[in-house]
């Protein structure tokens, strides 16, 4: 009988509307992080952790792909998951010998930081010099853990054109943001927000930094969704100098047009932060994008189309902003001091060798340097300025052993992802995906735009687009992958 719902389809279109209710939660969110300042308030942040949190178990309620695990990759779930656990370790109240054993340094500044230690009536205290800054970095990590798995599986169901789609407005909208309000700051973020802790503000970031952060995000992304629209849209072109001409007026050709614009004005934006790091790791992703474009697309018309868009990128960025501009910024840099990071780059290196083996604690960097911070004394530094450092400064051994297999196991998959791949298309965005990843990995050496909240939530949907799982049902509509 035919126009009866069955319980079988009834679980199918809830599964579908949850699918759908996911992806938009997941837009909004990334949305959210953007202009929420970064989400680097608690009154942002916490609605964003609970957002990932929803659509992780979204994602891993939904059905995985044929032959495919909710968790994608299992292995590395078991790496993340030792990751948090030694936070979690972080926070269980030990024995004053065995803390003393882990962190011989850290008995005295609990004692300074916590009036009942000083007076000799508590005898068990955390590894971590402030717990509830660690537990507060660690419901966060856990939020983003699971979304990880969670967007991977729901992206793995429905495609990532769509967040890739979302990303570009977002990242174009952001981009307009920060170019109008350059010249218009009055010291208050969209005139009326004045930041808490002052900053050299962008657009809706309070760090110029942490915007360029962004758009080192997003901007790959647009690129390879820019990539994938060429690699679909002339795919029916047919040989000759007039077919080509006549496929300049199709609706493909508009889209590719649109996508071109964003990506500029992007980039535009990017640079006029004036954010050395962002420039420097942008024109690597922009370059390392145009030499892959010239590798991977299969006919000469694709390639010599993908290497001019990028290419028309980088010039009608540099154009707007100037030559001269960009290299007076680069020579004002001091150099010779490591632009005023190797100080802080020495001060987190003497918390690692305090605490070489558990870390003053996840999240409490910004505590050990009121004990520990010996350079540039007229201002406190809560941040190493290299993420990298930081977390062996608050993790030692304990954290870092742990998130480098993760790194390791995260690479070894994503690999496995690209040999998988059959979608043309797909395969363009994953590269922007990664290209993201990589060039704030890059950033992150000089600077710590992950600590934000909104960059670390578009971090992991990065993530999760470079895990994801192409559904074979999605496959018959693209060429093969050219090898």
């Amino acid at each position: 009988m035919t126009g009866v719902a069955t319980p079988r389809n009834g679980r199918h279109d809830l599964r579908r509307a949850a699918a759908r209710l996911a992806r938009a939660l997941l837009v909004a969110a990334v949305g959210w992080g953007a202009f929420a300042f970064g989400a680097v308030y608690p009154w942002a942040y916490w609605p964003l952790a609970v957002a990932a949190v929803v659509i992780a178990t979204t994602g891993l309620c939904l059905p995985a792909p044929a032959g495919a695990s909710r968790l994608g990759f299992p292995i590395l779930a078991i790496a993340v998951a030792a990751f948090l656990v030694a936070i979690l370790a972080q926070l269980i109240p030990l024995s004053e010998s065995t803390v003393a054993a882990l962190s011989p340094s850290a008995r005295d500044v609990v004692a300074q930081l916590d009036p009942m230690v000083r007076a000799g009536l508590v005898s068990a205290h955390p590894l971590s010099i402030a717990p509830a800054s660690t537990l507060a970095g660690l419901l966060v990590v856990v939020s983003l853990a699971a979304l990880l798995f969670g967007a991977s599986n729901l992206l793995s169901v429905s495609g990532v054109h769509g967040i890739a789609r979302a990303i570009a407005i977002v990242g174009v909208v952001l981009a307009f943001a920060g170019i109008i309000q350059q010249p218009l700051y009055n010291g208050k973020i969209y005139g009326f927000w004045t930041p808490v802790m002052g900053g050299l503000p962008y657009g809706p970031f309070v760090n110029k930094n942490h915007f360029a952060g962004w758009m080192l995000m997003g901007l790959p992304v647009t690129l390879g969704l820019l990539c994938s629209r060429v690699a679909r849209g002339m795919r029916g072109v047919r040989p000759g100098f007039r077919e080509k001409l006549l496929w300049l007026a199709s609706p493909d050709a508009s889209g590719i047009a649109l996508l071109l614009g964003g990506a500029a004005l992007m980039a535009v934006s990017l640079i006029l932060t004036m954010s050395r790091s962002g420039i420097s790791a942008a024109a690597l992703g922009i370059v390392g994008t145009g030499v892959l474009a010239a590798r991977r697309q299969d006919t000469a018309a694709k390639k010599i189309a993908s290497v001019a868009l990028v290419a028309t990128v980088i010039v009608m960025a540099v154009a707007w902003i100037g030559t001269a501009a960009i290299s007076e910024r680069f020579a004002s840099a001091n150099w010779q001091d490591l632009n005023d990071r190797k100080g802080a780059w020495e001060d987190a290196v003497a918390i690692v060798r305090r605490y070489p083996l558990a870390g003053t604690g996840f999240n409490t960097y910004g505590v050990a340097t009121l004990f520990y911070q010996r350079h540039d004394l007229a201002q406190h530094y809560a941040q190493a300025h290299n993420d990298y450092l930081q977390l062996a400064a608050e993790g030692g051994l304990l954290l870092t052993l742990p998130a480098a297999a993760s790194i390791v196991l995260f690479a070894a998959s994503v690999r496995r992802r690209f040999k998988q791949e059959t979608s043309v298309s797909t395969y363009w965005i994953r590269v922007g995906a990664v290209t993201g990843l990589c060039a704030i990995a890059l950033q992150e050496t000089v600077e710590f735009s992950l600590q934000m909240p909104g960059n670390a939530f578009l971090f992991v949907v990065l993530c999760a687009i470079a895990l994801h799982r192409t559904a074979h049902t999605r496959t018959s509509v693209a060429s093969p992958l050219p090898r």
